[in-house]
């Protein structure tokens, strides 16, 4: 139903809408309605955030919305750590999931927020100004954004579920610029890595940080 919802409103299109639906069914199915609830939190959060001023932002999602590939990329670690936990019960699994979602929103929210910044960004690289939108650029205000969007999924976690916050947060915070640093060395560079593939990595790092941190 959110799937469909979602469609109707152009966050996603009609390939995004059935990734979205397969990725929730599957936390959902093994992780249970608080693992759900926190996918969707990161869901509705970053697709509000996308609408946003969206005329004064660029990027194709913003008018057609987004697509399998992306829902993939931003959830695929998050699913493949529900499977984990249903499978094998444990803190680490529990915290390599949040944290992965955790990531998505740093990152998601960074980019929403910093694509309205008055000032120009920057490369984290090299900190020269770049245009608007270039891998690996990053604003203050986006990195503010990204950070409360890593806190609020740390803070909605431990409140749902029985992780801890700290390890959460640093977790989506750090893989947050973790994105911006391969944004601005790998991507394009190398012929497979795109932004999808950034997207993964990004996740994983969370889920990995959260996971070894909780212990």
């Amino acid at each position: 139903m959110v799937a469909i919802v979602a469609r109707r409103l152009r966050m996603l299109t009609t390939e995004g809408a059935i990734a979205a639906a397969t990725i929730g069914t599957i936390v959902y199915g093994f992780g249970g309605w608080s693992m759900a609830a926190l996918l969707l939190l990161f869901f509705v959060s970053s697709g509000l955030l996308t609408r946003v001023q969206s005329h004064r932002k660029f990027h194709p999602e913003h008018r057609r919305g987004r697509s399998a590939d992306q829902v993939l990329a931003n959830g695929i670690v998050a699913a493949l750590s529900a499977i984990w936990y249903g499978l094998s019960p444990s803190s680490a699994a529990l915290s390599a999931y949040a944290g992965a979602i955790a990531a998505s929103t740093a990152d998601t929210w960074a980019t929403e927020i910093g694509l309205l910044s008055p000032r120009p960004p920057r490369l984290i690289t090299t900190w020269k100004v770049v245009p608007a939108g270039r891998s690996g650029a990053i604003t203050l205000l986006g990195s503010a954004g990204g950070l409360a969007g890593a806190v609020l999924i740390a803070a909605a976690g431990s409140w749902w579920m029985p992780i801890q916050f700290g390890p959460v947060a640093i977790a989506g915070i750090a893989a947050m610029f973790i994105d911006s640093l391969t944004g601005a060395r790998i991507e394009g560079r190398i012929r497979v890595i795109d932004n999808n593939v950034v997207n993964v990595i990004t996740t994983a790092t969370g889920a990995i940080l959260a996971g070894v941190l909780v212990r």
